[in-house]
C-alpha cells in the first residue's frame, strides 16, 4: 500500500474518532462482546494517528543522519504501542471496560496504575506531534546543509 493511500485511509479513521469523542457520541456506549465502543474505537484512534504520522512523511526514509533513524525508530516504536494499546490497557485495569478504583487490591486497577495508563495516552496523542516536528525541522536543515 501506498504511503498516500494509508495517509488518506488513516486520517479518515482518525477524523471519524475525533468526531465521534467530540461529539459525545452514543455509538460509543455500545457493547460489543461485552467491551464498550469506545474502548475500541479509541484504540483505532490511537494506530490511525500514528500510521498518518508515519505515512505523512514516507515512512520518515528521506533523512540519512543518526538522529532520522531514532526518530524513525521511535515512530515505529509508536505503531507497535498503539497496536498493543488494548492489551495494556487492560493488564493495567483489569477489566475490559478499563475502570480503576480504589477498592482494587494490588496495582492493577488502582490509581496508581491509572496514572500510567493515562501517560500512555499522553504519549500516544502528543508523541507522534513532536516527532513529525523534530523530523521536519531536521530535514529542513538537511536541505539547508545540501545547498
Amino acid at each position: 500500500m501506498s504511503y498516500k493511500k494509508l495517509l488518506t485511509i488513516s486520517l479518515i479513521i482518525f477524523g471519524i474518532v475525533v468526531i465521534l469523542f467530540a461529539s459525545g457520541s452514543s455509538v460509543l456506549t455500545y457493547n460489543i462482546f461485552g467491551i464498550p465502543a469506545g474502548n475500541f474505537i479509541i484504540w483505532f484512534g490511537f494506530i490511525a494517528l500514528q500510521l498518518c504520522a508515519f505515512s505523512l512523511k514516507k515512512g520518515f526514509n528521506s533523512s540519512e543522519s543518526l538522529f532520522g533513524k531514532i526518530l524513525r525508530i521511535l515512530m515505529i516504536s509508536l505503531i507497535i504501542a498503539s497496536v498493543l494499546w488494548f492489551g495494556f490497557a487492560y493488564l493495567l485495569s483489569g477489566n475490559l471496560n478499563f475502570n480503576f478504583g480504589d477498592k482494587a487490591t494490588g496495582y492493577v486497577g488502582s490509581p496508581e496504575a491509572s496514572i500510567l495508563y493515562w501517560n500512555i495516552i499522553y504519549t500516544l496523542i502528543i508523541a507522534p506531534l513532536v516527532i513529525l516536528i523534530a523530523y521536519t525541522l531536521l530535514t529542513y536543515f538537511e536541505s539547508l546543509q545540501r545547498s
